[in-house]
Protein backbone atom coordinates (compact mmCIF):
# COMPACT_ATOMS: atom_id res chain seq x y z
CA UNK A 1 0.00 0.00 0.00
CA UNK A 2 1.38 3.36 -0.95
CA UNK A 3 1.17 6.36 1.21
CA UNK A 4 1.34 9.95 1.37
CA UNK A 5 2.34 10.22 4.90
CA UNK A 6 3.18 7.21 7.79
CA UNK A 7 -0.35 6.05 9.75
CA UNK A 8 -0.38 7.59 12.61
CA UNK A 9 -3.45 9.54 14.74
CA UNK A 10 -1.96 12.58 13.19
CA UNK A 11 -3.96 11.87 10.00
CA UNK A 12 -6.40 14.63 9.32
CA UNK A 13 -7.63 13.08 6.02
CA UNK A 14 -8.11 9.84 5.02
CA UNK A 15 -8.87 9.23 0.69
CA UNK A 16 -10.06 5.51 -0.13
CA UNK A 17 -8.70 3.88 -2.63
CA UNK A 18 -10.78 2.18 -4.92
CA UNK A 19 -8.13 1.16 -7.35
CA UNK A 20 -8.91 4.36 -10.18
CA UNK A 21 -5.97 6.60 -11.40
CA UNK A 22 -7.33 10.03 -10.34
CA UNK A 23 -6.66 8.92 -6.06
CA UNK A 24 -3.67 10.71 -5.87
CA UNK A 25 -4.36 13.46 -7.59
CA UNK A 26 -6.81 13.89 -5.28
CA UNK A 27 -3.90 13.96 -2.44
CA UNK A 28 -1.89 16.20 -4.58
CA UNK A 29 -4.31 18.71 -4.38
CA UNK A 30 -4.88 18.75 -0.54
CA UNK A 31 -1.22 18.10 0.35
CA UNK A 32 -0.42 21.83 0.13
CA UNK A 33 -2.93 22.76 2.58
CA UNK A 34 -2.89 19.58 4.81
CA UNK A 35 0.23 17.67 5.28
CA UNK A 36 -1.52 15.04 7.78
CA UNK A 37 -3.26 13.06 4.63
CA UNK A 38 -3.00 8.91 4.03
CA UNK A 39 -4.24 7.68 1.35
CA UNK A 40 -5.80 4.03 1.64
CA UNK A 41 -7.06 1.13 -0.14
CA UNK A 42 -10.21 0.17 -0.04
CA UNK A 43 -9.24 -3.58 1.12
CA UNK A 44 -8.17 -1.98 4.40
CA UNK A 45 -11.33 0.10 5.03
CA UNK A 46 -12.35 -1.22 7.93
CA UNK A 47 -9.03 -1.55 9.55
CA UNK A 48 -8.30 2.07 8.66
CA UNK A 49 -11.59 3.88 9.68
CA UNK A 50 -11.68 1.89 12.85
CA UNK A 51 -8.61 3.56 14.62
CA UNK A 52 -9.04 7.08 12.84
CA UNK A 53 -12.43 7.93 13.98
CA UNK A 54 -10.93 6.89 17.21
CA UNK A 55 -9.61 10.14 17.79
CA UNK A 56 -11.25 13.07 19.80
CA UNK A 57 -10.60 16.11 16.39
CA UNK A 58 -12.24 16.75 13.56
CA UNK A 59 -10.70 14.21 10.30
CA UNK A 60 -12.12 14.07 6.99
CA UNK A 61 -12.66 10.83 4.81
CA UNK A 62 -12.71 11.02 1.12
CA UNK A 63 -14.70 8.22 -0.88
CA UNK A 64 -12.28 8.74 -4.09
CA UNK A 65 -13.24 7.63 -7.55
CA UNK A 66 -13.63 3.85 -9.06
CA UNK A 67 -14.94 1.65 -11.58
CA UNK A 68 -17.86 -0.42 -11.34
CA UNK A 69 -21.42 0.28 -9.97
CA UNK A 70 -21.42 1.05 -6.34
CA UNK A 71 -23.74 -1.71 -5.33
CA UNK A 72 -20.69 -3.84 -5.95
CA UNK A 73 -19.34 -2.29 -2.70
CA UNK A 74 -22.37 -2.90 -0.93
CA UNK A 75 -20.88 -4.59 2.30
CA UNK A 76 -19.47 -0.59 2.86
CA UNK A 77 -22.97 1.31 3.04
CA UNK A 78 -23.72 0.68 6.80
CA UNK A 79 -20.35 2.21 7.60
CA UNK A 80 -20.61 4.90 5.70
CA UNK A 81 -24.12 5.71 6.64
CA UNK A 82 -22.37 5.71 10.54
CA UNK A 83 -19.74 8.23 9.30
CA UNK A 84 -22.24 10.21 7.48
CA UNK A 85 -23.84 11.20 11.25
CA UNK A 86 -20.27 10.89 13.11
CA UNK A 87 -20.06 14.85 14.11
CA UNK A 88 -16.16 14.86 13.90
CA UNK A 89 -16.27 13.26 10.66
CA UNK A 90 -16.37 15.38 7.40
CA UNK A 91 -17.15 12.68 4.86
CA UNK A 92 -16.42 13.30 0.59
CA UNK A 93 -17.49 11.52 -1.70
CA UNK A 94 -16.26 12.15 -5.72
CA UNK A 95 -17.52 9.95 -8.37
CA UNK A 96 -17.70 6.20 -7.21
CA UNK A 97 -17.95 7.79 -3.95
CA UNK A 98 -21.38 10.07 -4.59
CA UNK A 99 -22.57 6.84 -5.70
CA UNK A 100 -21.70 5.14 -2.66
CA UNK A 101 -22.88 7.91 -0.31
CA UNK A 102 -26.13 7.93 -2.61
CA UNK A 103 -27.15 4.09 -2.72
CA UNK A 104 -25.97 3.88 1.53
CA UNK A 105 -29.30 6.08 1.62
CA UNK A 106 -31.26 4.12 -0.54
CA UNK A 107 -30.69 6.79 -3.46
CA UNK A 108 -31.10 5.82 -7.23
CA UNK A 109 -27.61 5.19 -9.39
CA UNK A 110 -28.26 4.03 -12.67
CA UNK A 111 -26.90 5.15 -16.12
CA UNK A 112 -26.82 8.64 -16.86
CA UNK A 113 -28.48 10.31 -20.07
CA UNK A 114 -25.07 12.07 -20.73
CA UNK A 115 -22.61 9.48 -20.27
CA UNK A 116 -18.84 11.20 -20.33
CA UNK A 117 -15.20 10.36 -20.32
CA UNK A 118 -13.02 13.32 -19.48
CA UNK A 119 -15.38 16.17 -20.84
CA UNK A 120 -15.91 19.47 -19.00
CA UNK A 121 -19.26 20.81 -18.01
CA UNK A 122 -20.48 24.01 -16.55
CA UNK A 123 -21.96 23.50 -13.37
CA UNK A 124 -23.18 25.66 -10.52
CA UNK A 125 -21.73 25.53 -6.94
CA UNK A 126 -22.48 28.23 -4.39
CA UNK A 127 -24.02 30.50 -7.01
CA UNK A 128 -20.89 30.34 -8.80
CA UNK A 129 -20.18 28.72 -12.65
CA UNK A 130 -17.45 26.64 -12.74
CA UNK A 131 -16.18 24.16 -15.65
CA UNK A 132 -15.50 20.57 -14.30
CA UNK A 133 -14.21 17.05 -15.78
CA UNK A 134 -16.97 14.56 -15.80
CA UNK A 135 -15.58 10.79 -16.14
CA UNK A 136 -18.75 8.81 -15.65
CA UNK A 137 -21.30 6.40 -17.19
CA UNK A 138 -23.81 6.34 -13.95
CA UNK A 139 -25.50 8.97 -12.04
CA UNK A 140 -27.38 9.65 -8.82
CA UNK A 141 -30.95 10.56 -9.39
CA UNK A 142 -33.22 12.20 -6.48
CA UNK A 143 -36.59 12.28 -7.83
CA UNK A 144 -35.71 11.13 -11.44
CA UNK A 145 -33.34 14.18 -12.16
CA UNK A 146 -29.55 13.46 -11.95
CA UNK A 147 -27.46 15.28 -8.85
CA UNK A 148 -24.00 15.96 -9.33
CA UNK A 149 -23.78 17.56 -6.01
CA UNK A 150 -25.23 16.55 -2.97
CA UNK A 151 -24.47 18.42 0.30
CA UNK A 152 -25.10 17.05 4.01
CA UNK A 153 -24.27 18.02 7.37
CA UNK A 154 -20.62 17.50 7.70
CA UNK A 155 -20.34 16.45 4.19
CA UNK A 156 -20.20 16.60 0.89
CA UNK A 157 -20.20 14.70 -3.09
CA UNK A 158 -19.88 15.60 -6.18
CA UNK A 159 -20.17 13.11 -9.42
CA UNK A 160 -17.78 14.97 -11.21
CA UNK A 161 -13.48 14.77 -10.71
CA UNK A 162 -12.81 18.32 -8.50
CA UNK A 163 -9.09 17.08 -8.57
CA UNK A 164 -8.76 16.92 -12.74
CA UNK A 165 -6.38 19.38 -14.25
CA UNK A 166 -9.45 20.07 -16.45
CA UNK A 167 -11.72 21.34 -13.20
CA UNK A 168 -11.16 24.90 -12.95
CA UNK A 169 -10.29 26.32 -9.79
CA UNK A 170 -10.17 22.68 -7.82
CA UNK A 171 -9.61 23.76 -4.21
CA UNK A 172 -12.92 25.51 -4.00
CA UNK A 173 -14.41 22.16 -4.07
CA UNK A 174 -12.34 20.99 -0.97
CA UNK A 175 -13.03 24.51 1.28
CA UNK A 176 -15.17 23.06 2.86
CA UNK A 177 -13.48 20.29 4.30
CA UNK A 178 -10.31 21.93 5.42
CA UNK A 179 -12.55 24.77 6.91
CA UNK A 180 -14.29 21.73 8.90
CA UNK A 181 -10.78 19.98 9.93
CA UNK A 182 -9.16 23.18 11.05
CA UNK A 183 -11.85 24.57 12.86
Amino acid sequence: MKTISPQSMSDKIIIVDFEDSFTYNIANVLFPFEKNCRVVSHQDFFQSIESFTLADSKKAIILGPGPGHPDQYEIYFSKILKLMNNESIYLMGICLGHQLMARAQKREVSSSASQMHGQAVAILFQNKSYLVQRYNSLAVKIDGVEVNICEYKNGISYQFHPESVGTHENVVFFKSLLNFIQS
